[in-house]
């Protein structure tokens, strides 16, 4: 019994290693920041402005998220995991759910043709999108 448990620990251990850096590379969603978002140069209108970063405030105490931004188009946050995204937006009276990121509009002034063109923007980072955008 040691010697198969021992033979099944050196062979599953590199296997997990990597089917974990062949997920990695297969889920590009995993890799991209806010930070990165808020950093990009698109073509058209910049609907990321007045950026501000509220990782430190909002992450952790109040919301599960990796990291968060405040801009006057929406809230952003980024999740662990797609259902920890999808939980947190179910809670919004406002909100837009794509891959791990979450915006919250509530309390924004931003036009409602801004917010739209945001949530295009986010959920066009990869080209996977498939759902409705909300009525705004």
């Amino acid at each position: 019994m040691g010697k198969k448990w021992l033979i099944a620990v050196l062979v599953g251990v590199p296997l997990l290693f990597v089917a974990g850096i062949i997920y990695w590379f297969m889920h590009p969603q995993l890799t991209l920041t806010l930070e990165d978002l808020m950093e990009a140069e698109y073509s058209g209108k910049d609907v990321t402005t007045e950026v501000i970063e509220i990782t430190d405030s909002v992450c952790g105490s109040e919301v599960s998220c990796l990291e968060a931004y405040s801009t006057a188009e929406a809230n952003y946050y980024r999740f662990r995991t797609h259902a920890a995204a999808t939980e947190y937006e179910a809670t919004l009276a406002d909100g837009f759910s794509v891959n791990y990121f979450v915006m919250d509009f509530a309390g924004k002034d931003a036009s409602v043709n801004d917010q739209l063109f945001a949530m295009h923007q986010l959920a066009g980072t990869w080209n996977d999108y498939e759902g409705d955008f909300p009525v705004r």
